[in-house]
């Protein structure tokens, strides 16, 4: 086959491709693989918008009573989302026995673990056996969507949705297409996200995506400054007077500690430059501690006690699991004295330069959606200045003037070519 016929051969496709998978609103109902707790708030988000959700899961018992769940919690909130129009009767969720139950689905996401083999071996036996105008999302935290899409036969029918956890207090929803995708998939996920009451992003496939790419080094380098001598509270506190809604401690135990590690990974991976491998996240998970999930990651909660407020009034008052504390102090490397203003710069600068090469790869077009990412995304709260409101306020010279010191780290601290042309254009990042 030549060029061109090949060329024509594949406009064609993408033009029917575009007549299965398009128009706007057209998601009614959604099947979701995995009733973990990513897939139960998912699940739940769907039926407090109106949708009809199927669940499934290996663990049968799991997925019952994830649904009773739902259904009981559901039945005291108000139906949400701006473009739904409820045809007839409640929404409804139910238990699926098997995938083939799926088949009939307008979507189905994958909400299974952070795994490359287990998300394609999901996502290939969901191509055989849905219907040809069933759209699928991962709801993958960092691995690359085009890899994921080369196992489907048409992958053009193919994006990722992120959800942030928690699912029902996070509106952000990160919406990528892998390199096959066709536009109108991601335009019907994005309508999608907007009738869950989301707020979508559209975000260029690449490892980590935008939110995950530019948190993780701020959680790295604060489990770096907990081992050179930095306080539990000093991290929380400097966190918190920066706009977070939690400190990197309490933030790492909500994420997830496995799902920390396994986004860690894959970054790793794509820029081992510039990302640390942690001692501490692996000590922790070999620890069994897992995070809040588990009953216990930095802090020992049960997984849903405390309450967030009396959570952070424990990470203020340094409160760690005592088998936490050993684990640290085995690991330690030195007891420096930390101000807070070093405590901040760590923590954030690398947070900031990741976020501008993010942009300077086009993962995003603006500034301002790395923000309204991380106040979507993470809770940052609406009186921080935002992480380029902090950058714009300290300015991008004294920015260059911290880094010096920094720079013997590590890669990580090196200026980027945004940050330089701030500096000789004396501008506003």
């Amino acid at each position: 086959m030549s060029k061109t016929a090949r060329q024509q051969e594949r406009l064609h496709s993408n033009q029917a491709d575009a007549e299965l998978w398009g128009g706007p609103g057209r998601i009614r109902t959604v099947g979701i693989v995995g009733a973990g707790v990513m897939g139960r708030g998912i699940a739940f988000a769907n039926v407090r918008a109106g949708l009809c959700v199927s669940l499934f899961d290996t663990n049968q018992v799991a997925a019952r009573r994830a649904v009773r769940e739902i259904l009981d919690s559901s039945a005291a909130e108000p139906l949400r989302g701006p473009h739904f129009v409820k045809a007839s009767g409640p929404p409804t969720a139910s238990a699926a026995t098997s995938l083939e139950e799926l088949a009939r689905a307008d979507l189905v996401i994958e909400a299974v673990p952070e795994d490359m083999a287990i998300k394609r071996a999901v996502l290939t036996r969901l191509d055989e056996c849905l219907a040809p105008r069933t759209i699928v999302a991962s709801n993958a935290s960092s691995l690359p969507i085009s890899a994921l899409a080369r196992c489907l036969e048409h992958p053009g029918r193919l994006c990722g949705l992120h959800f942030c956890h928690p699912v029902e207090e996070r509106p952000l929803v990160e919406v990528i297409g892998a390199e096959a995708t066709v536009p109108e998939t991601v335009r019907a996920a994005r309508g999608y996200a907007i009738t869950l009451g989301k707020r979508p992003i559209v975000v260029r496939d690449s490892p980590g995506f935008l939110l995950n790419r530019v948190l993780s080094p701020y959680l790295t380098e604060s489990l770096e400054l907990l081992l050179e001598g930095a306080s539990p509270e000093q991290l929380e506190r400097s966190a918190l007077e920066f706009g977070m809604p939690w400190g990197p401690l309490r933030q790492l135990d909500e994420f997830g500690i496995d799902v920390a590690l396994a986004v860690g990974a894959t970054l790793l991976r794509a820029y081992p430059d510039r990302y640390l491998p942690s001692e501490m996240l692996i000590a922790m998970y070999k620890a069994g501690r897992h995070g809040r999930k588990s009953g216990g990651g930095f802090y020992a909660t049960e997984p849903n006690e405390p309450t967030r407020d009396e959570a952070r009034d424990d990470a203020l008052n340094g409160s760690l699991d005592s088998r936490v504390s050993e684990i640290i102090r085995q690991r330690r490397r030195g007891m420096r004295r930390f101000t807070a203003e070093e405590v901040t710069r760590r923590m954030f600068l690398p947070m900031l330069l990741e976020a501008t090469r993010a942009l300077e790869e086009s993962v995003v077009d603006q500034f301002a959606v790395v923000d309204s990412a991380l106040r979507d995304g993470l809770g940052m709260t609406r009186r921080s200045r935002g992480l380029f409101g902090w950058a714009n306020d300290v300015g991008p010279a004294t920015l260059l003037q911290w880094l010096g010191p920094l720079r013997e780290l590590g890669d990580r601290f090196t200026p980027t070519a945004t940050l330089m042309k701030a500096v000789a254009g004396r501008t506003l990042l």
